[in-house]
């Protein structure tokens, strides 16, 4: 699919981000505010959230953030009117909260599997809905969403996270043809390795490297978002080459099934 419109100006840009409190949520959200968007923030973790809160505040005083759970499903429409509220209307939403868990399929326990499903499918898709309707109403948004290379390659070790991720993208490449020419556009990254533990940063061509072993900082995965976002493209991976993996995953799903398979069998991580 060709490019859509992006943003050619952040200034009075109304952004959610979700689970900002650390990691690429928190560097977008930085990264954001530093181009002149008014950033709303969002994450279970009071203390982390509001660190991020004062560095966006530092560029726009106007910035806000919210503590809440989004795997409280019910509590996600009074949410987003709530932020529609306070910043005036939402331009661009970002869901990028997600949970990770790493384990056998087999051996998963049913309750973290239902928790994976609330946290990284339902509920950006119940966030979407509702800060839908104001967006139709404008002509105009942007929604972009945090799937992960996990739902292209579904990893060994990895289903109970890769499957809701999958899940996500399934659900918002049908959303983005529903909407397509409608003024509000639909975004989605697939990150490889992130290092979401430290404050590291680096040079933006690491989101370019060949090498999709490399742990790429977060702050230069939130600048190539931001620039996903300006140029108004669909799909972002980052590293950019680990798009090759998913194609020649394509050409032969059971090759790259059994090259996982041997993979996990000689000792992968998880």
């Amino acid at each position: 699919m060709a490019a859509q419109a992006g943003v050619s100006d952040w200034t009075g840009r109304r952004v959610l981000v979700t689970g900002a409190s650390s990691g690429i949520g928190a560097a977008l959200a930085r990264d954001l505010a530093s181009h002149g968007a008014t950033v709303g923030i969002c994450a279970r973790r009071t203390d982390l959230l509001q660190q991020v809160l004062a560095d966006c505040r530092r560029s726009v005083p106007d910035c806000r953030a919210w503590t809440i759970d989004l795997a409280d499903l019910g509590r996600l429409d009074d949410f987003v009117a709530r932020v529609e509220d306070t910043l005036g209307r939402i331009d661009v939403l970002v869901n990028n909260a997600a949970l990770a868990l790493a384990g056998p399929a087999t051996t998963t326990p049913w309750a973290d599997i239902e928790q994976l499903l609330r946290v990284d499918y339902l509920s950006p898709v119940r966030l979407t809905l509702a800060a839908l309707p104001a967006m139709r109403a404008r002509g105009s948004g942007q929604i972009l969403t945090l799937s992960s290379m996990a739902a292209r390659m579904s990893t060994p070790g990895e289903a109970a996270y890769a499957a809701p991720k999958a899940a996500l993208t399934a659900w918002f490449e049908a959303l983005a043809g529903e909407l397509w020419d409608s003024g509000i556009t639909v975004h989605l990254v697939y990150p490889a390795l992130i290092d979401v533990q430290t404050d590291a940063d680096g040079d933006d061509a690491l989101a370019e490297t060949p090498n999709v072993a490399t742990n790429i900082p977060a702050p230069v995965c939130a600048r190539a978002i931001r620039r996903q976002l300006e140029r108004g493209d669909l799909e972002l991976y980052v590293p950019t080459p680990a798009r090759d993996a998913v194609v020649q995953r394509a050409l032969d799903t059971r090759a790259s099934v059994e090259l996982m398979a041997n993979w996990y069998r000689a000792g992968s991580p998880h």
